[in-house]
């Protein structure tokens, strides 16, 4: 059983109390778990100084979640009501902030299949990622330049590889594909395994007013931080969110951008 813990997390003056409820263990049992994490050894050596920086990542406050730090466990998505609000930014900041607090095993995990950022955050290739692991294969993780943190990439979307002589890229020109209930059984599966190597998952999801919003995915997930963009997100497109998604699966906000005499976030 995953005991309840409190997080504070915060952006400067943006403040979100989060409560982690109590999660029995039945609900996240499975029989038998068959997918591996499979580690590459090639640690990657670049982070987007303009995405994952300081002034962000210390900005997080966990004084709430554990005295000592240990027998922390947590699996936490982040999204926002509609895209370009920065839930990306937040994600890998959070991640790189808990990984450098903790000294704990984090991964970084990319569930916005509309518009994957963090392989290019962190240096590393698109896939083979979740999209490969969803569809039978195992699970590819790799080693960030931040110690104990490691990276799920998206994959190739759709599973679509294009190839030039021995080498394959992801075409140009796709159309993400929306996760369905298909999909349900393998990204437990995946979670399952992870939870299994991993202290601190941060799972970066899509918009969750976008049509491709695994919205069920977050019942396999200790529950969801939501960013609100102070000066873009309007009540209304919160109160959507409610509409979609269990308000007790919501553990708190994240405010982003937010302006003051001195800087503007």
């Amino acid at each position: 059983m995953i005991e309840e813990k409190n997080i504070d997390a915060h952006i400067e003056e943006g403040v979100s109390r989060v409560l982690i409820p109590s999660v029995d263990a039945p609900s996240k049992a499975v029989a038998q778990n068959t997918k591996a994490v499979m580690l590459n050894p090639v640690r990657r050596k670049i982070v987007d100084e303009q995405t994952v920086a300081f002034q962000y990542y210390n900005s997080f406050n966990y004084s709430l979640l554990s005295k000592d730090g240990r027998d922390v466990q947590l699996a936490l998505g982040i999204t926002s009501a509609n895209p370009g609000e920065g839930k990306s930014l937040v994600a890998s900041n959070l991640a790189v902030s808990l990984t450098l607090g903790y000294k704990k095993k984090t991964i970084l995990v990319d569930l916005s299949t509309h518009h994957p950022t963090l392989h290019k955050t962190f240096g590393a290739p698109q896939g083979p990622g979740l999209l490969e692991a969803l569809n039978d294969g195992d699970i590819h993780v790799w080693q960030t330049a931040v110690d104990h943190l490691h990276l799920l990439s998206l994959g190739s979307a759709n599973g679509q590889r294009g190839t030039h002589g021995n080498r394959s890229y992801i075409p140009a020109h796709y159309k993400p594909r929306r996760l369905g209930l298909e999909q349900m059984t393998a990204f437990g599966d995946v979670m399952t395994a992870l939870q299994e190597e991993y202290e601190f998952i941060i799972v970066d999801m899509p918009a969750m007013n976008s049509e491709d919003f695994p919205v069920l995915f977050a019942n396999r997930l200790d529950g969801i931080l939501m960013v609100v963009d102070s000066t873009i997100t309007k009540r209304r497109d919160v109160e959507k969110v409610f509409r979609r998604l269990n308000e007790r699966q919501v553990l708190g906000f994240i405010l982003n951008r937010i302006k003051d005499d001195e800087k503007e976030w």
